[in-house]
């Protein structure tokens, strides 16, 4: 079993607090929800969440690559 890393955990932590975010501003400006309004809302959550992740894979991809292999 994997565990995850410090920024695996803040990446989830921070995917909460945004849907916390997005849910408390898409409950203010009507009371009924609907198939499309939750699908946006869904959009607005998960597009910015699996952008930071794959940076952040980017990210790893690119540090490993320029990191000199010790003798």
């Amino acid at each position: 079993m994997t565990t995850l890393t410090g920024w695996q955990r803040l990446w989830i932590l921070a995917s909460i607090f945004w849907a916390v975010v997005i849910l408390a501003l898409a409950g203010m400006p009507h009371s009924g929800w609907t198939i499309q309004s939750a699908l946006v809302v869904v959009r607005l959550w998960i597009v910015p969440v699996a952008a930071v992740y794959g940076f952040g894979l980017g990210l790893v991809w690119v540090r490993r690559e320029f990191q000199v292999e010790s003798k």
